[in-house]
């Protein structure tokens, strides 16, 4: 007998396999189609017979931003559908429940990517839950004639259909993680300022992404998407809500990535800075000041990887050179540029080793280290970590500990070639980390992993497991003392805003 479970909605069957319960599919709002394109997102119709949740549900429209092989079979702006994977269906089982929000860039991605496949974490005993959202300029386009963070809604929408049916799938409404990685991890910062979300879970998960503002980055915050959001507005002809709502899908979707910023000028190179479809401050859905507000209370754990920057900029993409290198210390560095190129020579490696330094420090660990900071002084519970492991498909490639490497790790989807028994032990250890935070609120090995404090110290995960700190590379160092105030570089007495972006 296959699994049939009653949610608000209606009765829904799944099936089994490898001792999982899965039941893929599942609607937790309306199609956001036709008159509700471009609106929040509102509950699903209600049925009767059993429904089949035996499929995954189509995906948002995109052309970019996938990290592994999705497997819905078809793309929709019908797509806000979401997965439950779980051991068990018994409403009084209360186990701690995850919800994952992939990431993509904002522009790709669904919650039925293989690589993120929720079956091994729900053999360990959690309720996991992955979430489709609207992407893109479907999803993000910042108008006023038209709204703004319909992504956003989404996923708040999918975390309040968690909350009124999770239990019936033997999860515990009261102890719900979400969690994210790349836009994924931006996605679960923005739900810790939304008022809306407020309640929704008990503890939160930032991989790779979801940290302070970019210091290199001069532009007012939200200003990229609402001048995207008014020259799409403008290439579909300008006309009323209604009208809009009108146009071929097809058409946004060409539309929404070619401003996507994804695509970068003749001799520069991609940053996420550069990327318009972003939630925004609109004063409703986010508050004005939510960048600076304090987060939700709730126990969190950050991260990101060693060589963040590779899977951006990859080996041989670029025919990397000191004048690169001179150029894009410039743009990520600004007056702090003398100082790392010092560093980066002084430490020696080819070029490209160079690039990846600095562009992960910009990018990924200095903005880390600021929001480590910023939080020690408003009594969050804190747990940080860096992934360093190399595994020996990514020796060989060059990509290394690259953005999102520790991925098939966390969900036990490491392939057959590539890695080795090392790197499934590592992979068991962080299971059993990020299942025991969702849990209790903390890692398990606390041994190997303490708590954030004034003496800065993390959890470096590699094949021997130690402390370590975000500002152990004096580039990190340099490029925080940026943030903080220090004084021009000499070397560039009149550099303006217009030089130090990518």
């Amino acid at each position: 007998m296959q699994p049939i479970v009653q949610t608000q909605q209606g009765p829904v069957q799944g099936f089994t396999e490898e001792g999982v319960h899965k039941f893929l599919g599942l609607p937790y709002a309306a199609p956001p189609v036709g008159d509700l394109r471009w609106r929040p997102p509102v509950p699903p119709a209600g049925w009767t017979d059993v429904r089949q949740a035996t499929e995954f549900g189509p995906i948002c429209p995109q052309t970019a931003g996938a990290v592994f092989r999705t497997r819905a079979a078809r793309e929709s702006e019908d797509c806000l559908y979401l997965n439950v994977w779980t051991g068990t269906v018994d409403t009084g089982a209360r186990r701690p429940v995850m919800v994952w929000i992939h990431g993509g860039g904002y522009l790709g991605g669904g919650g039925c990517e293989d690589g993120t496949d929720g079956t091994h974490l729900a053999s360990l005993g959690v309720t996991l839950v992955s979430v489709n959202y609207r992407l893109g300029a479907f999803g993000y386009l910042a108008h006023p004639g038209l709204g703004s963070n319909f992504g956003v809604q989404d996923q708040i929408a999918a975390l309040r259909w968690v909350r009124e049916n999770i239990e019936g799938f033997g999860g515990d409404p009261d102890r719900v993680t979400v969690f994210g990685q790349s836009a994924g991890g931006h996605s679960v910062r923005t739900l810790l300022g939304a008022p809306s979300a407020a309640g929704l879970f008990q503890r939160a998960i930032l991989q790779s992404g979801g940290s302070e503002r970019f210091t290199f980055d001069p532009k007012r915050p939200n200003e990229n998407t609402h001048e995207a959001s008014r020259t799409l507005v403008e290439r579909l002809g300008g006309g009323g809500a209604d009208a809009l709502r009108q146009v071929p899908t097809r058409t946004v979707k060409e539309l929404s990535h070619q401003l996507s910023g994804v695509i970068p000028k003749k001799g520069r190179v991609h940053t996420p800075a550069k990327l318009t479809w972003m939630p925004v401050t609109d004063g409703g859905i986010l508050p004005t000041d939510a960048d600076s507000r304090p987060l939700a209370p709730v126990p969190l754990l950050l991260g990101h990887t060693r060589n963040e920057s590779r899977y951006f900029i990859k080996p041989g993409m670029l025919p990397y050179n000191r004048l690169l290198l001179w150029i894009l210390t410039r743009a990520l560095a600004g007056p702090r540029a003398r100082a790392v190129r010092a560093e980066l020579t002084a430490r020696g490696g080819p070029v490209y080793d160079r690039f990846d330094r600095v562009y992960t420090a910009a990018v990924f660990a200095e903005p880390l280290l600021a929001t480590a900071e910023r939080l020690l002084t408003t009594g969050h519970d804190v747990h940080c970590y860096r992934f360093d492991r190399v595994s020996p498909g990514a020796a060989t490639s060059g990509f290394r500990a690259q953005h999102t490497a520790e991925l098939r790790y966390l969900f036990g989807t490491l392939t057959p070639d590539g890695y080795d028994d090392e790197d499934r032990r590592i992979a068991t250890w962080i299971q059993r980390q990020w299942i025991a935070f969702a849990r209790d609120g903390a890692p398990e090995d606390r041994a190997h992993w303490p708590r954030y404090d004034r003496d800065g110290r993390i959890a470096v995960i590699d094949t021997a497991l130690g402390p370590g700190r975000l500002d152990d590379d004096p580039v990190v160092s340099l490029l925080h003392s940026r943030r903080t105030g220090a004084a021009r570089d000499p070397e560039f007495p009149g550099l303006g805003p217009e030089h130090s972006r990518l």
